[in-house]
C-alpha cells in the first residue's frame, strides 16, 4: 500500500456478462488514472461477473477514477458504480476481535438469514461472506458452504458467539465452526 498525506479512498463496482478480459480492462482502467487497487473481490455468479474493489490514490486521481467512470462504462459494457469511501483501516473498529464463521450443511433456503441475524443479534459486523453450492462425492446431493469473516465488538467474547452459533446450528440442522481471526 502507497502512504500518502492526501490519499484517498474509493470503491468501484462493476457487473455485466462474463466474457474474458474484464479483470484486465477494470485493472487498467484504474491504474493507467494513478490508482491503486487494495482490496478486491471478482467472481462469477451465473453468466455474470462482478468486480468490487477498494481503490486508493491522491484526491485527484480517485476524482479522475470516478468522473470517466462512464468511459469504462462505454468501453466494457459494464454497469459501473463508484463511491468515495474510507480506507479500511479507518473503518474497522480498533477494539474489536477478528472472528470466522464456518458452515456446512445440506443446502436448504435461510441458512445465511439465519446466520446473519444471530451474528448481528450479537453486535458483530460481516466484514466478508463467501458462499457456494456443490456436489456430495459420493450421492451428489447439494450441499451448501458458507465462511463469514467477522469483527466482534468489545465485550463480545469467542465463547460467547460459538453458543450463539450452536443454537443456530441445533435449530438449522448445521455444521458451524467459529476461530479467531488475523487481520
Amino acid at each position: 500500500m502507497r502512504v500518502m498525506s492526501t490519499e484517498r479512498h474509493l470503491v468501484l463496482s462493476a457487473l455485466g456478462p462474463d466474457r474474458p478480459g474484464i479483470v484486465a480492462e477494470v485493472t487498467s482502467y484504474v491504474t493507467e488514472r494513478g490508482g491503486n487497487i487494495e482490496d478486491s473481490r471478482m467472481a462469477v455468479l451465473g453468466g455474470e461477473f462482478g468486480v468490487m474493489m477498494l481503490v486508493s490514490g491522491t484526491a485527484d486521481e480517485i476524482a479522475r477514477i470516478a468522473r470517466e467512470a462512464p468511459q469504462l462504462k462505454a468501453a466494457s459494457g459494464l454497469d459501473v458504480t463508484t463511491r468515495d469511501t474510507k480506507s479500511a483501516e479507518e473503518h474497522r473498529r480498533a477494539q474489536s476481535i477478528p472472528c470466522v464463521v464456518k458452515c456446512d450443511a445440506i443446502d436448504n433456503p435461510g441458512i445465511v438469514r439465519a446466520v446473519s441475524r444471530a451474528l448481528h443479534g450479537l453486535g458483530l459486523n460481516i466484514v466478508s461472506l463467501d458462499t457456494t453450492t456443490y456436489e456430495a462425492p459420493v450421492t451428489g446431493s447439494p450441499l451448501f458452504r458458507m465462511e463469514a469473516q467477522c469483527d466482534a465488538p468489545r465485550g463480545v467474547t469467542i465463547a460467547r458467539v460459538r453458543t450463539a452459533m450452536q443454537e443456530v446450528a441445533e435449530r438449522e440442522n448445521i455444521d458451524i465452526e467459529v476461530s479467531t481471526a488475523n487481520r
